[in-house]
């Protein structure tokens, strides 16, 4: 894999999948229950296919915040410390799935990353956020779930 995977989960627009994560409905806002298994799953799967450009630990890339020459922006960290968590499930969803190719012209930079939709399935990809979402602290898990119950209908 090569730095295309830069932008897992940086910009993230549209299409928030029926099953993402096979979470239970959450009661009260809450964000769903994580469940282990595919907690489990979804950090091979990042292993296999994100580690290379986003860390080991989640970290991104340094100087995450700036762009490179090209103009192409950096892998962000996927942690606590960076910015996945300001982006609903539709909008993950969507960068996992088209990579690169959602950023519209007037983002203002490019991104190398793959479109991971014919490489992962929906299931898979859900296991991946469920990994990364393990992650974070409760305060932002249920940050990032408003997020997501903000776009649907």
């Amino acid at each position: 894999m090569n730095r295309i995977a830069t932008f897992f989960l940086f910009i993230f627009p549209v299409g928030l999948l029926a099953a993402c994560g096979g979470d239970a409905p959450a009661a009260d806002n809450n964000p769903p229950a994580l469940d282990p298994q595919q907690i489990a799953s979804g950090a091979e799967l990042y292993t296999l296919h994100c580690t290379e450009c986003h860390g080991a630990n989640l970290e991104g890339e340094a100087d995450w915040k700036l762009q490179n020459p090209d103009g192409s922006f950096r892998a962000p960290p996927h942690d606590a410390d960076g910015h996945t968590w300001h982006h609903s499930d539709a909008q993950l969803i969507d960068a996992v799935r088209r990579g690169g190719a959602r950023l519209s012209a007037d983002v203002g930079g490019t991104s190398a990353m793959p479109a991971y939709a014919d490489i992962l399935t929906d299931d898979e990809i859900a296991a991946v956020l469920d990994y990364i979402k393990s992650t974070w602290p409760e305060d932002i898990r249920r940050y990032q779930w408003e997020r997501t119950l903000q776009e649907q209908p």
